[in-house]
């Protein structure tokens, strides 16, 4: 596995310009993951081997997407993604990613990154409906393959303002989810694609309002 993940890291640094500040926080937090997941279940035991080319390079596309930010608010975090990639790559432009996360042991890893890195944010040990302080707070919203988009937005939009913007990363099933949430929502979205698999993308969902 050790093998695996340098020869991953090595692609990621040839395909990906981060800082060397960045470059430093992100090898921090695969080996706090690597060590963390020998105890917990954090990520797919297949994938943590391919941690820099399955979660490391996913979640740094769609940070590479999202505007400058006072706050952003990570939804399910579970190993941190890519709420504690958002963090690490923005820790010097001043932004703060708050992580929502119910799990205890979830919620003891992330705040053991967070404190090891010295990336500011909250680790919020609360189920997404008993965050609405934390997202009226948001600009930005961030979750990784977490639920179905009539339920992303049934959770976060009473409590988010107007002015923010989501951003989901969702599998080839997006399309039907965007249709379904349209029934009950209006939303502005616009589709990234994403390197994760065939058909993935980044959703970016804006003016979020019941009909």
């Amino acid at each position: 596995m050790a093998a695996q993940q340098a020869e991953g890291r090595a692609h990621f640094l040839e395909t990906h310009d981060v800082s060397r500040e960045t470059r430093a926080r992100l090898d921090q937090y695969v080996a706090l993951l690597t060590e963390w997941q020998r105890h917990i279940n954090l990520v797919a035991p297949a994938t943590i081997g391919d941690v820099w080319s399955r979660h490391i390079a996913d979640s740094l596309v769609l940070e590479r997407l999202l505007p400058p930010f006072q706050r952003c608010v990570d939804l399910g975090s579970g190993a941190g993604l890519p709420g504690l990639v958002v963090a690490a790559a923005r820790a010097d432009q001043g932004g703060v990613v708050d992580l929502i996360e119910s799990n205890a042991k979830k919620v003891a890893f992330l705040r053991a990154v967070q404190r090891g890195l010295g990336l500011a944010g909250t680790v919020h040990a609360a189920r997404i409906e008993d965050c609405g302080a934390a997202l009226a707070a948001a600009d930005l919203v961030t979750a990784r393959a977490l639920a179905p988009l009539p339920e992303l937005l049934a959770m976060v939009a009473p409590h988010i303002r107007t002015s923010a913007r989501c951003f989901f990363q969702k599998g080839r099933s997006h399309e039907q989810e965007i249709n379904q949430a349209a029934a009950h929502w209006r939303f502005t979205v616009v589709k990234h694609g994403s390197n994760l698999e065939d058909g993935s993308v980044i959703l970016d969902i804006g003016n979020i309002a019941r009909r």
